[in-house]
């Protein structure tokens, strides 16, 4: 067992406060923010290419709907 290990075991078990639980919530939202922003740039070349990006302010394509001949 490393030395920072037994540190690590503590803040584990221990019992945080709100206000902790609260800036650990925010630091976990700002790491997925941040993966999700990485995550869009990396894929968006590959989205543009396959013609399913819109530019912001675009209108968005008319949905199809199926129509049925009468029976």
């Amino acid at each position: 067992m490393m030395p920072y290990q037994s540190y690590q075991f503590y803040q584990a078990e221990r019992t945080k406060s709100a206000a902790e639980v609260r800036r650990a919530d925010e630091q976990v939202g700002h790491m997925a923010e941040n993966v999700s922003r990485l995550w869009q740039h990396a894929t968006r070349p590959i989205t543009l290419l396959r013609g399913q990006g819109r530019r912001p302010g675009a209108p968005r394509p008319a949905r199809r709907v199926a129509v049925r001949p009468a029976a």
